[in-house]
């Protein structure tokens, strides 16, 4: 389960494809940010991803687990337009009556940012963990590649 990260800012995101990693960057309201740094939300595994409306100044309303039933009940529309127009997010979008249970069969769940102002959006991920505020935050491990 995530912390509560209502009225912080998310300040970045990267998005490693090769890795299926994304790192959400938050920092917490001004008054404690001199102290408190940034933290980092890691999604590993990321089966799919869209983030809107980055206003450069993004006030988190919540960061939030829902299950894949959900998720895909809430997104169809979305998730079709998106598959048809791009391929995108991956090939379980083909089927949506489907997607559900085969995400959760290989240990996928939703992640929604909702915003009080600016980014908003989702991200398909088998896990999420924050790392500390200024702690190193870990790199994705590319099967192959050198020092990973």
């Amino acid at each position: 389960m995530l912390p509560s990260f209502h009225d912080d800012y998310a300040v970045g995101y990267e998005v490693d494809c090769e890795g299926r990693q994304i790192k959400l960057h938050i920092k917490p309201d001004a008054s404690v940010a001199k102290q408190a740094g940034v933290s980092t939300v890691v999604f590993t595994g990321v089966e799919g991803y869209n983030f809107e409306n980055d206003a450069f100044g993004n006030i988190i309303l919540d960061l939030e687990a829902m299950t894949t039933t959900a998720f895909v009940s809430q997104y169809r529309e979305e998730l079709a337009e998106s598959y048809r127009i791009s391929g995108a997010p991956g090939a379980w979008a083909s089927d949506l009556d489907a997607a559900p249970l085969m995400l959760s069969e290989q240990g996928i769940q939703a992640f929604v940012l909702s915003s009080s102002y600016g980014l908003s959006g989702w991200v398909l991920a088998r896990e999420a963990f924050v790392v500390p505020r200024n702690a190193v935050v870990p790199s994705a491990s590319i099967p192959g590649a050198v020092g990973g």
